[in-house]
């Protein structure tokens, strides 16, 4: 089974995606504290992530 992270701030939006990709028989991780993304992101190993670009506390374009 493939394991997807999702790294988005809005919650009804990160819901909609995780209950789909549940649905799918996706493993899902979600991610809501932005202060530790990276830390969640080794923990988890995920086989993909979905960022969302605009994310309050980190800046992912370093």
């Amino acid at each position: 089974m493939f394991k997807i992270m999702i790294i988005e701030d809005d919650e009804k939006i990160r819901k909609i995606v995780a209950y789909t990709l549940t649905k799918w028989k996706y493993e899902v991780v979600e991610v809501m504290e932005f202060d530790h993304i990276l830390d969640e992101f080794e923990k988890s190993q995920p086989d993909l992530v979905l960022l969302d670009i605009n994310l309050p506390t980190f800046d992912v374009f370093l």
